[in-house]
């Protein structure tokens, strides 16, 4: 039996306890990028001599008997390889962050709290890696609720003015969510009497005996999506996304957005677009239609904002609307390419949130009413900052760009398999102009133009806040260059998906 997974992921639950003994910060800092080195380096090298790196139709997997709910583990596969390895990555680049950001907010506060801070820090990420690479419907719950409790206190006891409302809406809401998709997972494995997702996944495929009805199985999946999709923060279930994410700290913002939210798009499809494909044709309309819904009005409400922190939480909503079309795209294309964008969005995100964060350091503020002209001033934070916009935009040679192409092209093929000719992609691109819209003016209003701050409050931004910014920006670029994420998840849905899926959409 091997234990590289459990390796992988339990030394982020052993490096937050250690965090609890030290008070330094850059040994804090040291021991957090430590441990999460270590944690990636072990599922790469869990994929490669799996042939899960090369081949997404493989399947590498750790079983433990985990008594009285049956055998557990983790799983790594051309779905969960993307998100866990972006979950680590984008951790990485943001605990190196933290350390001079945190350590401005805990200045201007009086008092230091590293150990607290990165305890919770890892334990918010382990509860992220737990959750895409369990195999066992309550494990995965179990890790799902271990997201929110650390990533509550992260805003709480480290966020901005207004950080107590925001926690506490992020909170009930969230939770709120998770217990509507318990409800969902509790029958789903009595229905089945299991709680191995892989064995549900094989019956289902296989039309095995004694299988529920298609309306037990549909009522299963429409719990779970909208447990997920509360999660995922779409319009209608997005009351506490903006106050969350623009109150607490830039790195945990960057974490939100760019991991833990799209945590519910994977949960989606692993939980039912895989386990009960048939179920899921009779949902998938309605999620493409809350993406599309979804992606229109985050950037709308974006276009209209004066604070950065607020227009990035906006955008998220917008993102999270590509995701849900991919997904109920029901295409290959669509699926793969919503995996991507999972990506592309963690690298966007994570870049333009630290950028917000830097901008009250160097420049004296983050709305953009009185910024611009800082191009001149903080040329490497500009530069690297419109290839995080550009990157959310979807322009070539970056990550975004591949992501948008077959998000695209599933939705035509979604299109032309329903009779709706290009309606629904008509829609996506007209907000993807929007995304551009508000991007482009964010870029304008903060670099460009007259110079607004005082010369005296502008000052050059600190290398431990510039750099992790520019290696997520490398990352989309190569990325986008050698899209090697995108053919992992397209050969996984291929295999996985065969009977249901055709490489044009549904079958």
């Amino acid at each position: 039996m091997s234990y590289i997974l459990l390796g992988a992921t339990f030394l982020l639950l052993l490096g937050a306890i250690a965090e609890l003994f030290i008070k330094s910060e850059r040994l804090s800092r040291y021991v957090s990028a430590c441990f999460l080195s270590i944690s990636g380096a072990l599922l790469i090298l869990a994929s490669y001599y799996s042939g899960v790196l090369t081949n997404g139709a493989v399947t590498y997997t750790e079983l433990y008997s985990w008594q009285p709910l049956g055998l557990a583990g983790f799983r790594l596969d051309g779905l969960s390889l993307t998100f866990a390895l972006v979950i680590v990555f984008l951790s990485l680049v943001t605990s190196i962050y933290s350390g001079p950001y945190m350590k401005d907010m805990f200045q201007k506060a009086g008092k230091q709290r590293w150990s607290e801070y990165y305890f919770l820090y890892l334990t918010f990420i382990f509860g992220m890696l737990g959750a895409v690479l369990a195999t066992n419907l309550i494990e995965f719950y179990v890790f799902f609720e271990l997201m929110l409790v650390p990533s509550y206190f992260l805003i709480a006891e480290f966020g901005h003015s207004g950080r107590d409302k925001a926690s506490i809406a992020y909170f009930l809401w969230t939770h709120v969510g998770a217990l509507i998709m318990l409800a969902g997972l509790i029958v789903m494995g009595y229905s089945f009497n299991t709680l191995d997702m892989a064995t549900i996944t094989s019956e289902t495929h296989s039309a095995a005996a004694g299988l529920p009805s298609i309306q037990l199985m549909t009522i299963i999946g429409v719990a779970i999506v909208i447990g997920l999709m509360v999660k995922m923060g779409g319009f209608g279930l997005h009351v506490w996304l903006p106050g969350a994410y623009r109150e607490a700290p830039a790195p945990v913002s960057a974490l939100l957005s760019g991991a833990m939210s799209g945590i519910a798009g994977y949960a989606i499809i692993r939980l039912v677009v895989l386990a009960l494909p048939a179920a899921f044709s009779a949902i998938a309309p309605w999620l493409l239609a809350w993406g599309i819904i979804s992606l229109a009005y985050g950037a709308a409400v974006a276009l209209a904002q004066k604070d950065i922190r607020l227009l990035l939480s906006y955008s998220s909503i917008s993102q999270m609307g590509y995701m849900a079309i991919g997904i109920g795209s029901f295409t290959t294309f669509g699926l793969a390419g919503s995996v991507s964008l999972y990506a592309a969005n963690a690298f966007a995100k994570g870049s333009l949130f630290m950028m917000a964060g830097t901008l009250p350091i160097a420049a004296g503020s983050d709305s953009m009413d009185d910024l611009g002209g800082l191009a001149g001033r903080l040329p490497g934070l500009a530069t690297f900052s419109i290839i995080g916009f550009i990157t959310m935009m979807g322009v070539p040679p970056t990550v975004g760009f591949i992501a948008e192409f077959f998000l695209f092209q599933g939705a035509f093929a979604y299109s032309a398999s329903t009779g709706l000719t290009i309606i629904i992609p008509l829609v996506a691109i007209i907000a993807s102009v929007l995304t551009s819209g508000y991007s482009l003016q964010a870029i304008r209003r903060i670099f460009y133009g007259t110079q607004k701050p005082d010369s005296s409050m502008v000052h050059d931004v600190l290398p431990g806040m510039l750099y992790p910014i520019i290696v997520l920006c490398v990352a989309s670029v190569i990325l986008g260059l050698v899209p090697v994420l995108f053919s992992n998840s397209l050969s996984f849905f291929n295999s996985s998906l065969a009977p249901f899926l055709t490489s044009g959409g549904v079958a």
